[in-house]
């Protein structure tokens, strides 16, 4: 890889997620205080597919780190914006550096980018997506850091032209 490209495992650390079946899971509603994302291989929702309970002794992921599906909709990724727990054949990266909510979603858009690697129910990124090239930190166009702002405060005009 060039310096300006680094694999996926430089800049996050990856764990093989929960691996849980949504069928053995408790159901509850997303407004519940005890209610859980339930994270399978979707490219849909944030790969949300469900709310569960608390699995007891098993301590949720935290909020902000990135899920990858590693089959379904191959490297379909997602920054989470809440505690989750997985279902099979989806990856949990954790950045070994801080990183701001941009750059992690920039990382996923990247991630992504290499979908046309894989298929369903061929080649699937379970053994290949520690290797996967990305950018480096250093690489990571200054346009990144504040886009989700600027497209925010973008929404918030566009909101009031139309209530005006």
């Amino acid at each position: 890889m060039s310096d300006a490209l680094v694999a996926v495992s430089d800049l996050f650390m990856i764990s093989r997620g929960n691996k849980f079946d949504l069928n053995k899971m408790i159901r509850a509603r997303g407004h519940e205080a005890n209610a859980v994302a339930f994270v399978n291989r979707s490219g849909e929702r944030n790969g949300i597919a469900a709310f569960i309970r608390d699995v007891p002794g098993m301590k949720p992921y935290d909020a902000g780190l990135i899920t990858v599906a590693l089959g379904g909709s191959t490297l379909s990724s997602f920054v989470q914006p809440r505690c989750f727990y997985t279902g099979q054949n989806v990856d949990v990266l954790t950045p070994k550096e801080p990183m701001s909510f941009d750059e992690e979603l920039y990382y996923c858009l990247c991630i992504e980018a290499n979908r046309f690697r894989y298929s369903t129910y061929g080649r699937e990124a379970n053994r290949t997506l520690r290797t996967l090239p990305l950018p480096a930190r250093a690489a990571v166009p200054d346009w990144v850091n504040g886009i989700s702002k600027t497209a925010l405060s973008s929404l918030h005009k566009d909101i009031d032209a139309l209530l005006m």
